[in-house]
């Protein structure tokens, strides 16, 4: 009796003390997860907080959880944490425990997307991209990789560690890599960081790998120990791909880890949307099949910056919105089709959901903007910008430069003008303005083979745009395929040499030139049916005021006026825009980033602006399903 009662008196205290202890496992022989003793299916909600402003991600969150699901899934992108190498980012937007936190609060699970490589369509798929001025062989063994990626999990882990579900957190699984299967068959290497994973995260956790349909990324991809799941859209014969599945994975749980719930978008493609019917019925078989689900994309949220990124060797590029034609647009407002194809397939398995629909949150519109010319971008020219002197051009991996827009200068032998020479730049990536003697010549596309007249007294300037680094396939491997700025310049067949390289701040709109009404009487040329800028890419600013009640999501609307830049308000990076290209032609401007008043606004436009009577305004509506031009 005494021993017990002291039993007894002795779990008393460890549950009210809060020890007690939870777990999360897999029952292989049951082909289950269980959860502190209890089986457990999930349909979980992909989104991802740094695609969402942070005052936002309790209403994703909520919204999630109103549609009945009772988890969510979200992607790390390291290189929003580690921006460059040794200094981390882990506040507002990217508090990622704070994120955490938040689900936990809403009391759903949360599987976390370690990869480190993530794909998701951003920029250089989740990596650092200052990685490759030490290493091309990123997703490999390779020692500076691989040292790289120890370093980043001895700063994340702490963080993370403690929000296990055996720790008293939400996160119930965590996975490692990222459909590896679609980029290489190495298992030595998955099992590798398997083993750094399982050093700095512990074992108390499932680790899990995520690959696509087809036998060969599943057989490249699916690396036992670790518990492997699988992709497929309501489109793919279920009954098929499961059984493929089997023949890799025979036991435990089965796991679709993206149900797509719509698809991105490219620029100079046309806006994907599809139906609600599908993904309701393909939703309602896997659940009925006790298959657990990850809806990719529940809320897709924005590119915003710099992040968007670029696929394979075609090298498509990803728009600043991110909607995905998900459930949850791209602003947090309901679709509503998918929304109830979801909820009336989640209440037949998990009833009882009460929660109200969310409703669409109020937006601002009809606000005209004037914009005028503050400045040019090779105004930024000069010694406190100049990187490096070389005889011939180098890439920007190659001079540190990661990210925006590098300028190569050549500067003319004074008394040897060159007139009416043949120029060719060789190994465009991604865009290249050409200039000579400060006049806008021509556009050059990435590896277009042109080659055009140019006639240059003074300097011969190339501004080379860096439009985001592939995020999938083998691609991201080949430095070739995937390096940043040029290869060589060639005048008349010969290599030119000598060239300053100066890095460009696309956000510093607040240089000006001297004499900017000296840039019009210069005679334009026109690209492409539209009248180049006559002196390149410039800035253009304005000021707008608003008042408190007017502090809402808006949408910034950039008509075909202006071509291809990017654009900054209130000094914010809101992201690119390519209306010569589309599909997008509104950017969404989160309504926490307006302020009561005085307003900014500024594009770094740099190609063409046509003036016309509103060729910026703030909407209240989204406009990114507009025409498209693939040769933009």
């Amino acid at each position: 009796f005494f021993y017990k009662t002291l039993f007894v008196l002795a779990l008393v205290v460890l549950v009210s003390s809060g020890h007690a202890k939870r777990s999360f496992h897999i029952d292989w022989e049951n082909d289950r997860f269980v959860k502190d003793g209890e089986s457990f299916q999930y349909v979980s909600a992909g989104m991802h907080y740094f695609r969402i402003p942070h005052q936002y991600w309790k209403h994703r969150i909520s919204a999630a959880k109103s549609a009945g699901l009772n988890a969510v899934q979200t992607y790390v992108a390291w290189n929003v944490h580690e921006p460059t190498p040794g200094h981390y980012n882990f506040e507002g937007d990217f508090d990622i425990v704070k994120f955490i936190k938040l689900v936990q609060a809403a009391d759903m699970a949360l599987i976390l997307r370690v990869g480190p490589y993530i794909c998701a369509e951003w920029n250089f798929g989740g990596l650092p991209p200052w990685l490759l001025g030490r290493t091309s062989q990123v997703r490999t063994a390779d020692k500076q990789y691989l040292l790289a990626v120890n370093q980043w999990l001895e700063v994340l882990a702490p963080k993370i560690k403690p929000l296990l579900y055996a720790n008293g957190g939400p996160v119930i699984m965590i996975q490692v890599e990222n459909e590896y299967g679609s980029f290489g068959c190495d298992h030595d290497y998955i099992s590798l960081m398997t083993t750094f994973f399982q050093q700095y995260f512990g074992k108390d956790v499932v680790y899990f790998t995520t690959d696509g349909k087809r036998d060969w990324e599943l057989s490249c991809g699916i690396t036992p120990p670790l518990f492997g799941t699988v992709d497929f859209s309501p489109a793919d014969n279920v009954t098929e791909i499961l059984a493929r599945f089997r023949r890799h994975q025979s036991k435990g749980p089965v796991v679709n880890s993206e149900l797509y719930s719509g698809w991105c978008d490219w620029y100079g493609q046309v806006h994907q949307t599809t139906a609600a019917e599908p993904l309701g019925a393909t939703l309602n078989k896997l659940l009925s099949l006790s298959v657990s689900v990850n809806l990719y994309m529940f809320h897709g949220g924005s590119n915003f910056g710099l992040s968007s990124g670029a696929s394979d060797y075609e090298t498509v590029f990803t728009p600043q919105s991110y909607d995905y034609d998900a459930p949850l647009s791209e602003q947090g407002d309901v679709k509503l089709d998918k929304y109830w194809a979801i909820r009336n397939v989640t209440e037949k398995y998990f009833p009882g959901n009460k929660m109200p629909v969310p409703e669409d949150s109020k937006k601002l519109g009809g606000v005209p903007l004037k914009l005028t010319l503050a400045g040019i971008l090779t105004d930024q020219i000069g010694p406190d910008t100049l990187v490096k002197k070389c005889p011939l051009p180098h890439t920007m991996e190659q001079l540190g430069v990661f990210e925006g827009i590098l300028a190569y200068e050549h500067e003319v032998t004074p008394g040897q003008p060159l007139i009416d020479v043949e120029l060719e730049i060789l190994g465009v990536h991604d865009r290249a303005y050409v200039l000579t003697d400060g006049s806008f010549v021509q556009v050059v596309r990435r590896e277009e083979e042109v080659k055009f007249n140019i006639t240059a007294h003074k300097t011969i300037t190339i501004i080379v745009e860096n439009m985001g680094y592939i995020g999938f396939s083998k691609a991201m491997l080949d430095y070739s395929a995937e390096y940043k700025g040029l290869k060589n310049v060639t005048v008349n067949g010969c290599i030119w040499t000598h060239w300053n390289h100066y890095k460009i701040n696309v956000t510093d709109t607040s240089r000006t030139t001297e004499q900017i009404s000296s840039v019009y009487p210069y005679k334009a040329k026109s690209w492409k049916g539209k009248t180049l800028l006559p002196k390149g890419p410039a800035v253009f600013s304005g000021e707008f005021v608003l008042e408190k009640s007017q502090l809402l999501d808006t949408f910034v609307n950039i008509t075909r006026s202006w071509s291809k830049g990017y654009l900054l308000v209130n000094r914010i990076l809101i992201g690119r825009y390519w209306p010569d290209a589309g599909p997008q032609y509104t950017l969404y401007l989160p309504g926490v980033w307006l302020k009561e008043g005085m307003n900014t606004i500024s594009l770094v436009e740099l190609q063409s602006y046509m003036p016309a009577e509103n060729s910026i305004y703030l909407t209240d509506k989204p406009f990114i399903d507009g025409p498209i031009n693939p040769d933009a």
